[in-house]
């Protein structure tokens, strides 16, 4: 019993693999993220999977930290139901060590307890449909109605006694689609803009056709460019075709991805339009929003303000807190919470009851008041900032080398965030493989490399000398952050963490592989260095019971560190003729680093093709990729990027080693 326990107890507070299970409407998977991040960062950086239902799969791949996204069908429920459950319970069948389920239906339930021996689910507040719920969830909480989304899906943090954060967080930006997007306002010589989004979800909520090109027209006096937006699903396409045609009104309905309409709205002076997701975007990025309510219970779904940490709590016709402003029909009937009058998604009468001039009048009153100014996103200089820099070091006659360091570069950029730019380095012998790229490329003389290599004897010291060389010539400040990356990585999961790693006491390396003393691969340290003291010019280096072999695919240091570098290339040079081991240079770097600060791996953020078989695979993959697709703009390349599979399939590796038997 004490085992069984005991057992338990560990799985909540070192959970490696989450599944969360939200099987609602795009927004209640949206406001999941807040729960992600918390339990991302609580249980240091656990794989979480998610479990959807189909139509809100664009929603969720918006996600940050998410490893695999199982989805649910309601169209295959109809045609081939047993069929479909039984492919997702082999999927999650006790997959995980930990399943949180944030809906309260029968099915959500049954999933979380087959996916793991610990879940806590939603429940509903009666006893007759939850008793059994309550008996075999570890932990349950009641549906509450009466609070917000947000903080209902916040509930299994205090079921796991973890503190809780009341803000919803904004969905990250990649640059490619902010440059996109910009590009376009460029284009049509847009500057500040607000965002008009006039469809939902359902039908229900959508504002009529009169009342909303009334309200375009009065928005259109406003002499502001006003951005309609929407989808290609069949309510945005019928509302694009009625609209009628503005000065200052663009019509982008359907001409924006996901990805794009966040970055859009984040570079968007605020929000005007109906109650659905992309009011919730705005809302996250702290956008001022004037959001049209029909049957919607404003307890559950008005607009988060992160500022206040609350959201509208009783039905008013028009109420303001924080940068939120709602309005409501003054009928007894609103909120109903009803799927419009009808029930049945039909119409919902009392948004035929909210006035247009009473909509534009507050919006023109915040307007005219200058009020607009403290929303437009600040754009910090770069010299300013922190500087974060990205460097990839790449020499010699083999193609792969530059085809990797170029593809690792383009699935890193997928990552980066508009507000934290990241400089891209390259440091190479052929500066023109990079012409094309947004880096800056910093050549490799000839002589710097017959000196750095000593004269070709020892090619793995160009990375420390590299590295040194390149952290002078950008001329680093004290709080500057340095992360190289060998060329043989890539990133399908944001790498962005990597740089909060690295810190003025902590170094980062790809991965500790063990002490010396202790791994049998590491001999022939301890045979030649065993007693010995190397002096190295006012400081002498034994190796010790704790010497490590670290990794190093991926360096990460600050400026305070690169006087390591030199104690490490001293010892590097003596250990060539001490060790004959190929791998001194990441050794001495390591050990010298260690004197002064701690090293963390970073190897769960990074892919790595480095075994001779997966570089193989892998350099033929990246090949064709370029032989494809290096004429496409860097934008597209970088999208196309994200969908290349570096992973051997089963059939590739069975292969590969029967032919390594065979040329034996």
């Amino acid at each position: 019993m004490y085992f069984l326990v005991h057992f338990c107890i560990n799985i909540l507070k070192n959970p490696k693999k989450i599944l969360i299970i939200v099987q609602r409407s795009n927004g209640d998977v949206f406001l999941s993220l807040s729960l992600i991040n918390q339990l991302y960062e609580h249980y240091d950086y656990p794989q979480i999977d998610l479990l959807v239902n189909d139509d809100t799969l664009p929603v969720a791949r918006i996600l940050p930290h998410i490893n695999c996204i199982h989805t649910f069908s309601y169209q295959k429920k109809k045609k081939q139901r047993w069929k479909q459950e039984k492919k997702i319970i082999q999927k999650i069948f006790r997959k995980y060590d930990l399943s949180i389920n944030l809906t309260a239906s029968d099915r959500s339930v049954l999933y979380a307890l087959l996916a793991s021996k610990y879940a806590i689910g939603c429940v509903e507040d009666n006893n007759r449909l939850a008793w059994w719920k309550n008996l075999l969830l570890k932990r349950s909480y009641n549906w509450d109605s009466n609070k917000h989304i947000l903080l209902n899906n916040l509930q299994p943090l205090n079921c796991l006694k973890i503190k809780v954060s009341k803000k919803q967080p904004a969905p990250t930006i990649n640059q490619t689609d902010t440059i996109a997007i910009k590009n376009r306002l460029e284009k049509h010589n847009i500057g500040k803009f607000l965002i008009f989004h006039p469809s939902a979800q359902y039908n229900y909520k959508l504002y009529s056709k009169n009342l909303r090109n009334d309200l375009l027209g009065l928005l259109n006096q406003l002499n502001i460019p006003i951005i309609v937006t929407g989808g290609n699903n069949e309510f945005d396409l019928a509302i694009k075709k009625t609209l009628p045609i503005f000065n200052n009104v663009v019509n982008w309905i359907g001409q924006t991805s996901i990805n794009e309409y966040i970055a859009l709205s984040e570079l968007s002076q605020g929000y005007v339009g109906m109650d659905t997701l992309n009011m919730h975007i705005a809302s996250a990025q702290n956008k001022r929003i004037f959001a049209i309510f029909g049957p919607t219970i404003l307890t559950m779904w008005s607009p988060w303000s992160n500022e206040l940490q609350l959201s509208a709590t009783e039905d008013k016709p028009i109420q303001s807190y924080g940068n939120i402003t709602i309005f409501q029909a003054n009928m007894p009937c609103v909120a109903c919470g009803k799927a419009g009058c009808d029930e049945k998604h039909g119409h919902s009468d009392c948004l035929d009851n909210i006035s247009p001039k009473t909509i534009f009048s507050e919006i023109e009153s915040w307007y005219a008041n200058g009020r607009y100014k403290l929303e437009v996103p600040i754009v910090t200089h770069l010299e300013n900032q922190i500087r974060k820099v990205l460097l990839f070091i790449v020499y010699g006659d083999d193609q792969g080398y530059y085809d990797g360091a170029k593809f690792s570069l383009l699935t890193f950029m997928n990552w980066i965030l508009v507000d934290e730019p990241i400089k891209i380095v390259v440091l190479t012998e052929k500066p023109e493989e990079f012409n094309d790229y947004p880096v800056i490329v910093i050549p490799i003389s000839s002589r710097q490399k017959k000196e750095w290599s000593l004269d070709g004897n020892y090619h793995f010291r160009i990375k420390n000398r590299g590295l040194a060389f390149v952290m002078d010539q950008l001329d680093l400040k004290e709080e500057d952050k340095i992360l190289f990356f060998d060329t043989d990585t890539y990133f399908h999961k944001s790498p962005l963490q990597l740089f909060d790693l690295i810190q003025h006491n902590q170094a980062l390396f790809y991965l500790n592989e063990g002490l010396i003393h202790k791994r049998k691969r590491f001999n022939v340290y301890v045979k030649n260095l065993e007693g010995k003291q190397i002096d190295l010019g006012g400081h002498s280096y034994e190796l010790t019971k704790n010497s490590a072999m670290w990794g190093s695919p991926m360096i990460g240091i600050m400026p305070n560190m690169r006087s390591s570098l030199e104690w490490a290339d001293k010892l590097m040079i003596k250990l060539f003729n001490e060790v004959p081991a190929h791998t001194i240079e990441p050794f001495s770097l390591s050990e010298m680093l260690l004197r002064k600060y701690k090293i963390v791996e970073g190897k769960k953020f990074v892919g790595l093709y480095s075994t001779k078989r997966k570089k193989q695979y892998a350099e033929q993959i990246i090949s064709k990729f370029f032989s494809q697709y290096k004429l496409q703009p860097i934008n597209k390349q970088i999208q196309l990027a994200q969908k290349v599979s570096i992973k051997r399939p089963p059939y590739i590796i069975i292969k590969q080693r029967l032919l390594g038997l065979l040329n034996k």
